[in-house]
């Protein structure tokens, strides 16, 4: 039996390795700082996000803006530490894992209230909402291993496994699997959508949509002496021109995540610190596989050899971001395939593949949210490029619900999206490719790459699970369900009063816990 209390845990599996109001239908005020401008209270911060949430509930968001504010609005049993990889207990003080990887007993902290309600947190609310996780679907694969969950008392949780499951850990620290309050959830008819059922380090005041969502300290989290900030104030900005001028203005404190050309005006500007890191936003072309233009493999490979994504990137990322010429797993990962079967961009071979597939010719309709300039920007160099092999692309941005609404649905035949936050390998790639899954968008597949991925989450052994990625890795670049095209960095830009916040390569905001406004 190990038993982990406190410390860190680098996400592998023992060697585990990695986009509400308080009570229901109650909307609370506050007058510590006033919606727009400059703030009358020392202690708020006004965080400038690319756009506003769709919902906030964590067990059903996808959507990055839902996903900033539902953060610190929750806890999850683990919780990320602030190095990319590494997680520890949260409201778990401590807990214990069978030698046969099977059993896991985590042990809560006692006296942690819910928001509004005062409802002492329970092991019964734990099993409520991994149960309620699995119910809904969006992150139900993460869970599959579960066979059962026990509340054996007030303070004890048991889960048992049918099979082992490397990132089982990682997952339960994913902030989007925050333990809610039943009470609550039975109040508004299953829905979170615009309601706080949370222990985090903040609660709800209000959200005025396409606004502000405000939020203030929670006098009661478990994590003493924290938060340090009584407010903080989310302001959706779409515009990246008008994000930098906010912030030169003195109008908001901090760009959550900031673009390369935003980082390019601000990267001189007195009294501002600009931050990066490695990250883990990957943009993609995607594939529509069940589509009869795209059907044949040599007519996906012909568009992953004509995309140039070296000439995207010095065009659209200013040669900031970093080229995924292979898979979509990152050079900063530790099961980085480290392969490059599109290391060079092949014309010749692209308008050979076309022609064997019997199709010299195409027209195709490339989707992209137009909310996202620098996908939208992407999509017309796309269209250049693939004209040069005689593939003729009409561009067609739709506002972001709709576009992703006809991902979901698999109307469309290629997009310029992309995805972050990913930790584990299994995030990379089951979700994506497993056959059915919910975000396999493309309709991709392979039954050898189904059979990879399952022995690849219940595998313990670090490099055998790095060797078993790389050869679905290898396949999925071979059979291009994706195009991939590059890594961004992180990067975040705050006024230099602004101290703690912990620049992540997940983007998340859940440090702002930690942020001190002096």
């Amino acid at each position: 039996m190990r038993k982990i209390t406190g410390g860190i845990l680098i996400v592998m599996l023992i060697m585990l390795t990695a986009c509400s109001s308080s009570a229901p239908n109650t909307t609370q005020t506050t007058t510590s700082s006033t919606t727009t401008g400059q703030s009358t209270a020392s202690n708020v911060i006004r965080v400038a996000v690319q756009s506003d949430g769709k919902t906030l509930d964590p067990h059903t968001a996808t959507d990055a803006g839902s996903m900033h504010y539902i953060e610190n609005m929750y806890s999850t049993l683990m919780q990320y530490n602030g190095k990319y990889g590494e997680i520890e207990p949260g409201l778990a003080e401590s807990y214990t894992i069978s030698d046969d990887l099977l059993t896991y007993t985590f042990n809560l902290h006692q006296g942690v209230k819910f928001h509004g309600s005062g409802k002492e947190m329970t092991s019964a609310d734990v099993k409520y909402s991994i149960e309620r996780i699995i119910d809904k679907g969006v992150r139900a694969n993460q869970f599959t291993a579960v066979k059962s969950i026990d509340a054996t008392d007030p303070y004890t949780v048991v889960f048992h496994l049918k099979q082992p499951m490397a990132p089982f850990l990682t997952y339960l620290a994913n902030p989007m699997n925050g333990i809610v309050d039943s009470d609550i959830v039975k109040a508004n008819n299953n829905s979170l959508d615009n309601v706080d059922a949370g222990t985090g380090p903040f609660e709800l005041v209000k959200w005025e949509k396409d606004q502000q969502l405000t939020l203030k300290k929670n006098p009661d989290y478990y994590e003493k002496g924290l938060p340090y900030l009584d407010e903080v104030d989310f302001k959706p900005i779409a515009d990246a021109t008008a994000r930098t001028t906010a912030l030169r203005n003195n109008e908001i404190d901090l760009i959550l995540e900031t673009t390369e050309k935003e980082n390019k005006v601000l990267e001189n500007v007195e009294g501002i610190t600009l931050k990066s890191e490695p990250g883990t936003f990957w943009e993609y072309i995607g594939l529509n596989v069940k589509d009869p233009a795209l059907r044949d493999v040599r007519v996906r490979q012909a568009i992953a050899n004509a995309v140039d994504r070296n000439q995207i990137n010095q065009l659209v990322k200013l040669g900031k971001a970093t080229v995924l010429d292979g898979g979509n797993i990152p050079p900063n990962h530790w099961a980085y395939p480290d392969i490059h079967p599109y290391a060079q961009r092949n014309v010749e071979k692209a308008k050979q593949l076309l022609q064997a597939a019997g199709s010299p010719a195409i027209s195709l309709t490339l989707k992209v949210g137009s909310e996202y300039d620098y996908q939208v920007q992407a999509a017309q160099v796309i269209k250049q490029q693939l004209a040069e092999v005689g593939i003729t692309v009409k561009v067609e941005s739709q506002e972001s619900s709709v576009f992703f609404d006809a991902l979901g649905k698999g109307d469309f035949q290629m997009a310029v999206v992309g995805w972050q936050g990913f930790v584990d390998p299994d995030e990379y790639t089951y979700n994506l490719f497993h056959t059915d899954e919910a975000y396999n968008q493309q309709g991709y597949s392979n039954p050898e790459v189904d059979a990879l991925l399952e022995k690849g989450r219940t595998t313990a052994d670090e490099a055998a699970r790095k060797d078993i990625y790389k050869q679905i890795e290898t396949t999925v670049a071979d059979e291009a369900p994706m195009v991939f095209l590059y890594m961004n960095e992180r990067a975040a830009a705050y006024r230099n009063n602004v101290t703690g916040f912990i620049v992540e390569p997940t983007v998340t905001s859940i440090f702002l816990k930690q942020t001190k406004v002096q």
